[in-house]
Order: C-alpha cells, then structure tokens, then sequence
C-alpha cells in the first residue's frame, strides 16, 4: 500500500474547509426544506472554529509558530500536536419565529446558503491552485 504524500498544511487546512463547506451546505439545505414543518429546530454547523483549533498557537502573538508536515520533522511542544478536525452540528432552540413552532427564517436561511457557497467555491479555487503548484513542482523536477 502506498503511502499518502504529505503536502503540508495548507492542503490540509483547505481541504477541512472544502469538508466543513459541503457539510454545513447540507444542513442549511436540511433547514429549508423543512422551513414548513411544524416545531422544526434549525440547526447549525460550527466548522470554523474546528479548523481555526487546528492552526498551530504560541503563547506570544509575535512569535511564529513552527508546523511540521512529515513526520523526520521535530515539532515544538503540545500545541504542535496533530489536532483531528471534526465538525460538530447544534440544534438552535432559539425562540419560535413561527406560528406552527419552527424557528427557521427562510430569507436567513437562504443568505447563509449563498454565504457558505461563496465560502466554498473559494475554498476549492484556494485547493486547486495548491494541488497545481504540486503538479508544476512534480513536471519540473522531472523535465
């Protein structure tokens, strides 16, 4: 079996949000079409705040971290750890906004679906981009 190239942890970092991306689409999805059904709670994805724990921290803002991505690499500290990414969804049971109990507003609903499509389609022009300067990297040092 062959082992997975390493390709740093931008690609990671991209590929996480492009991951967090698809997932909270379904859910906003998942609000909308059940805008019409009667004490429906809307739920919510907090995928950002996993990715943003995944970024290697020190204790000085001046300070630069160093991110290792193989593992002949020496990593400095705790913080330094490998954090898995995992995206975890809430029910909102926030006050009804709706006479037959749901609390889902269509209109919000709708401006977080274009927001987070937005999100991402950047993401996956950030990811592709990333994987070209792979494939240039790979011809040229092969040309």
């Amino acid at each position: 079996m062959m082992d997975v190239l390493p390709l740093g942890s931008t690609v990671t970092m991209l590929k996480d949000a492009v991951k967090g991306s698809g997932e909270t689409h379904e859910v906003i999805a998942n609000n909308i079409a059940n805008a019409e059904t009667p004490n429906f709670k809307r739920s919510d994805v907090s995928f950002k705040e996993a990715l943003a724990a995944e970024l290697p921290r020190t204790d000085d803002p001046d300070d630069l971290a160093l991110v290792t991505d193989a593992p002949n690499q020496i990593a400095e500290g705790p913080d330094f750890e490998a954090k898995p990414f995992s995206i975890t969804s809430t029910i909102d049971d926030s006050t009804q906004i709706r006479n037959d109990g749901s609390n889902v507003d269509i209109d919000q609903e709708m401006a977080k679906l274009s927001l987070n499509s937005s999100y991402g389609q950047t993401m996956h022009q950030l990811l592709s981009s990333q994987y070209s300067r792979v494939r240039e990297a790979i011809q040229e040092s092969t040309s």
